[in-house]
């Protein structure tokens, strides 16, 4: 077991790597994801990177003297592993990133777009199979070539200004011109392969590898700075992410709210499509859908930092109206990468999918996830997920009846005027095939002349539906879908 309080040395890293790998190394006893280990020696070996802020997710948050910017504020994923960088660039200047194709499900270089107020939305992106290969390296993303394809460089460019017409070849754009303007880059890791560390570029137990992509600074006057130099040219920061929501701005809609006690929940819950912050938070509290689109017209601007590469679906629920609570759809058919599978499958419907419970905006918290490898299914593909305190949990919500158990957490969060009986659910759709007729891309923009959400008659089978049981109700169901 790893001390929490202490520093691994590198001893101790091989040792731990040696306890925790099967055979070969590739085969863990513990299958849950992310692995202890795997967060602590990620942490261990890129949380003093001088551009990167530490390793970010749901557990990194939680590691003892953790950085402000690895806290969990943005809703995060437990599948995720995310540096994110907090920079201004030189008028003129670019960067340049040297790195290597992770051993991972999915991983993109994402430039948020700033919308005011601390709040971070859709920005520009490049996610891994369009980032071209350096010469005489193979892009393992391309859904034809292996997963262990060598050599696996590449070279991105971060440039200032509005993405042209046409865009180069591996090259995103800060989206403003003004060199004075925040720049927040996040490189976004997914679902590292079995035995590797969260950049799902270094094995874990490779402890000198450094699997954190290079960064150059390229001044106008031709100078090329790296390291501190580097840094201290960009003003890295470590500093916390903004929310962009505020506890007053929620306590307030809270109050007003004809159900002060339950709202935004609702008796029968509500997903919808997570389009802005002002319609899809601030906009969630009128529930009439015409003068909603009136006041809060919803587009595309997002909001949370959101990965403009997924699409995400959003319910609020209440343990007032029941202390469990079961959701259940179809799962799109998805990638399997975790076990070093060495081809793509071809043609799945969605890249990676999830299903997280979280805190209420000004928060931002996540609480628990699961991902698809992770959900049993049913021979249809049908998952039943079972949401609830630990104290509540269903003796039957197991995998072995074909469920997955969430818990639900701390509710709206730990904060003033917080409700722990209220939290938010949330799912990934991420990097869904447009060719996919049920796909969340298909689901109308809401207008001033239609209004009315058409996420449920866009998605069919795969939009969750969801109710509230009490302990006993759900008990009292059996095993429904036993898995041999």
């Amino acid at each position: 077991m790893i001390h929490r309080n202490k520093g691994l040395t590198n001893r101790a890293v091989i040792a731990l790597m040696a306890a925790s790998l099967g055979h070969a190394g590739l085969a863990y006893a513990d299958e849950s994801y992310p692995s202890k280990p795997m967060v602590e020696i990620t942490n261990k070996k890129y949380n003093h990177d001088c551009f990167w802020g530490g390793p970010k997710g749901l557990d990194y948050g939680l590691l003892p003297n953790a950085q402000t910017i690895q806290k969990p504020v943005l809703y995060p994923d437990q599948g995720s592993t995310y540096f994110v960088a907090q920079l201004t660039l030189p008028p003129g200047a670019s960067l340049t990133i040297h790195g290597d194709y992770p051993h991972e499900r999915y991983f993109s270089f994402t430039v948020a777009t700033q919308l005011g107020n601390g709040t971070l939305g859709n920005g520009d992106y490049l996610r891994d199979e369009e980032i071209h290969p350096d010469p005489g390296s193979v892009n393992p993303f391309v859904q034809t070539n292996s997963r262990d394809a060598t050599p696996r460089r590449y070279k991105l460019h971060v440039a200032q200004g509005m993405l042209p017409a046409q865009r180069p070849r591996n090259t995103i754009y800060t989206m403003s011109n003004d060199p004075d303007a925040p720049i927040h880059l996040a490189m976004r890791n997914y679902i590292a392969d079995v035995g590797y560390d969260g950049t799902g570029n270094a094995e874990l137990q490779q402890v000198k590898r450094y699997g954190l992509p290079q960064v150059t600074l390229n001044l106008p006057d031709g100078t090329h700075l790296t390291g501190d130099e580097m840094c201290n040219a960009v003003s890295a920061s470590k500093e916390g992410e903004a929310k962009g929501y505020s506890e007053k701005q929620w306590n307030q809609l809270v109050a007003s709210s004809g159900d002060p006690v339950n709202a935004p929940a609702q008796p029968t819950p509500v997903w919808q499509l997570f389009w802005n912050v002002d319609y899809s938070v601030t906009g969630l509290f009128d529930p009439d859908p015409v003068s909603r689109e009136s006041e809060h017209p919803a587009n595309d601007d997002g909001g949370f930092a959101n990965n403009p590469d997924t699409k995400f679906l959003m319910a609020s629920f209440s343990l007032k109206y029941g202390p469990v609570y079961v959701i259940q759809g179809k799962m799109p058919t998805h990638q399997r990468t975790r076990h070093r599978e060495k081809t793509w499958t071809p043609d799945t419907q969605v890249r990676y999918w999830s299903a997280c419970t979280g805190a209420a905006p000004p928060s931002g918290a996540g609480w628990d996830c699961v991902f698809d490898e992770e959900v049993p299914v049913d021979e249809n593909g049908w998952y039943t997920l079972v949401v609830s305190r630990p104290e509540d949990r269903p003796s039957n919500a197991k995998e072995e009846c074909g469920v997955k158990w969430i818990d639900f957490g701390k509710g709206e969060g730990e904060y003033p005027g917080a409700r722990p009986w209220v939290n938010v659910v949330y799912m990934r759709f991420m990097n869904p095939d447009p060719d996919w007729p049920q796909s969340p891309l298909n689901i109308p923009l809401p207008s001033t002349t239609n209004p009315y959400p058409q996420d449920a008659y866009t998605m069919k089978e795969y939009f969750p539906a969801s109710h509230y049981e009490t302990k006993a109700q759900y008990e009292s169901h059996g095993c429904p879908n036993p898995i041999p």
